[in-house]
């Protein structure tokens, strides 16, 4: 995954940027900006939901306008960044404030458009560091930050009317008569854009699982609107058929994919025979090959309405089953039904079985079976069989010292914060306090995620990080991770955001882990992915373990413990919390491990857990 770039982050630098895209001027003149998103939905409806920003897609020209509209008027930018995203775009985000007010500041998205110079796509002679992205130097002259930014070209169309969704709806919106004035100031009008262009791109971004709950309420009331569900009771919902234009304009962001069944730990086909309705699970019957994963749309579609939607459900409810009641992630079985049928809508299925889910949501989101007996009935019968934790042997004197500290060791409680964000997602963490100075304490958090891609090719990938800093410095280390624009756009390559943003991700664009500062003392990477149609069936392929390790020697120093090193205390953490990587993700880091204890570059005794041999490892090879 390619991370979004920070281009400038203060109005001059981006004016200079703006300019120089102007210099290519446009074919044709292009209306503009129009306002979309929840705003633009609450102009035609006063009862919709009140909207957080101001969502606008603008021309480089209009964009340029818009800054120096705020610089003339009583009004001050809190936070301005200008963000390319590779293959993606460019915008301008940020807030804008009145001076002299006390009123919240006013939130924009501006998605930037051209019909001449490709935003998507930057020239490779750009090559600005992360010193010029983040920073102004304010020692630079002008000409200094001109010769800087001089260098941020973008490809030009080769294309006379090039197919983009933003730039169509530009176009779709040539005489629409409804506008909005920007709020601060006196002249800057928007174009509203119809119900009819909302709701196609509400329909683009529903299969993304953040803010699921808020954009599948949103789609179904702009429907409703546009009287797209106005068919009988007894009648599937469907897509709408949409003006031609509109509907070039989706396809410029969906694309229509197969189903695929995804392989779990728990037996799948075993789950769906006790949640079924019938005499069989319904999707048996709409397989010309039972060995094959997918389902045939057209056997789906001679099913009677209902029909249909117990298909869904069922889906829903094994993964309910498998996903959260069973390994007792959640006892709530609504809650855990709601968040499958999310996961179908979203990112477990594709094409048009995901379509009908989402087109007939409101349909599909009551339970109707006792998922909770089915699940304890299961875990009673089979057991989930724990592993035996690796009893470390100790020395006398480290036995002492961690005898010592255990007494003062707090374990920190995620679960609630967490639960139902991704049942991949683990955060545990502990709170050490001095024995010989109660006002002074460090904080350990471990974080880790287990991910899928399941496709013709299944790909899966696991990642940990072990953050340990004094405890006084926590609140001000998540503030500034989460106003850090770079790591506020992080995610990992399949699309996960960790709440809290601590966790760090790989990126093998570049080969390198999200920014690590000294707090993060081990960050560890594994994927693998299979040559076959599902695990077990191809070639299980590993690929490399990428490590990053950090002394935690000034950390262990504040606690004022005699004898308690970095390398100690580090060990302590993994002793307490045992963490682990889920799914058989460490078998790789285990061959790695006894190879290098083979060749003696590991000793065989005392044993330890896993992740100290890695990080202790990696560690000495850095003095090496």
């Amino acid at each position: 995954m390619i991370k979004p770039r920070i281009l400038a982050n203060n109005y001059k630098k981006i004016s200079i940027i703006l300019n120089n895209i102007n210099k290519n001027k446009i074919n044709t003149p292009l209306v503009g900006p129009v306002l979309i998103g929840s705003r633009a939905a609450k102009w035609h409806v006063s009862s919709f939901r009140e909207p957080n920003d101001w969502d606008l897609i603008a021309t480089p020209l209009q964009t340029t306008l818009f800054i120096n509209k705020v610089k003339e008027s009583r009004a001050i930018f809190n936070n301005i960044n200008l963000i390319h995203y590779p293959g993606g775009g460019l915008k301008l985000v940020g807030e804008c404030i009145e001076l002299s007010t006390s009123e919240k500041p006013i939130s924009f998205d501006i998605e930037l458009v051209s019909d001449k110079v490709d935003l998507r796509n930057m020239k490779s002679n750009v090559n600005l560091n992360k010193e010029e992205n983040v920073k102004e130097d304010v020692n630079n002259s002008k000409d200094n930050i001109q010769d800087d930014i001089n260098k941020i070209e973008f490809e030009k169309f080769n294309d006379i009317r090039p197919k983009i969704s933003s730039l169509m709806i530009l176009e779709m919106c040539q005489n629409i008569k409804d506008k909005i004035m920007f709020p601060l100031m006196s002249n800057f009008l928007c174009i509203v854009a119809p119900l009819k262009i909302l709701e196609a791109l509400k329909t683009s971004h529903i299969n993304w699982p953040a803010d699921f709950h808020k954009n599948i309420a949103d789609l179904h009331l702009l429907r409703i609107l546009l009287d797209y569900n106005k068919v009988s009771t007894i009648q599937p919902l469907c897509s709408p058929q949409r003006d031609e234009p509109i509907e070039l304009m989706l396809r410029l962001v969906l694309k229509k994919l197969k189903l695929y069944k995804a392989n779990q730990r728990v037996p799948h086909d075993d789950l769906h025979e006790l949640v079924k309705y019938g005499d069989h699970p319904i999707y048996q019957g709409l397989k010309d090959d039972q060995s094959k994963a997918w389902i045939k749309k057209s056997l789906f579609e001679k099913l009677d309405y209902q029909t249909k939607l117990n298909c869904v459900k069922e889906e829903a409810m094994v993964i309910a089953l498998e996903r959260y009641l069973i390994p007792m992630i959640s006892e709530n079985q609504e809650t855990s039904y709601n968040l499958a049928l999310i996961r179908i809508c979203t990112t477990l299925t594709k094409g048009w079985f995901r379509q009908f889910a989402i087109d007939n949501y409101p349909q599909l989101i009551n339970l109707d079976k006792d998922l909770l007996s089915i699940a304890r009935n299961i875990i009673k019968k089979f057991p989930i069989k724990l592993k035996k934790p690796v009893l470390l042997i100790l020395d006398p004197e480290t036995q002492a010292i961690f005898d010592s500290i255990r007494p003062y060791t707090e374990t920190l409680s995620f679960s609630n914060k967490f639960l139902g964000y991704d049942p991949d997602f683990n955060i545990t963490g502990v709170k050490i306090t001095s024995p010989v100075n109660g006002n002074i304490s460090v904080t350990a958090i471990i974080t880790t995620l287990c991910e899928y891609k399941f496709s013709c090719n299944p790909s899966a990938s696991w990642s940990a990080s072990v953050v340990i800093l004094p405890s006084k410095d926590l609140k001000t280390f998540l503030s500034k991770n989460n106003k850090n624009e770079d790591r506020n756009y992080e995610s990992s390559e399949y699309g996960f955001k960790d709440p809290l943003v601590i966790h760090t991700y790989y990126y093998n664009h570049n080969e390198l882990f999200s920014d690590l500062t000294s707090k993060y003392i081990f960050s560890l990477r594994i994927k693998a992915n299979t040559s076959g149609s599902s695990w077990g069936v191809g070639e299980d392929i590993w690929k490399p373990i990428y490590i990053k390790a950090k002394s935690a020697d000034d950390v262990a120093s504040i606690l004022e413990i005699p004898g308690l090193t970095g390398d100690l205390l580090f060990k302590y953490v993994l002793d307490f919390l045992n963490p682990t990587l889920t799914n058989n993700g460490e078998t790789p880091l285990k061959h790695w491990v006894n190879e290098l204890k083979s060749e003696g570059a590991i000793p065989i005794e005392p044993e330890q857990h896993l992740w100290y041999h890695a990080w202790n490892y990696e560690l000495k090879s850095l003095f090496m």
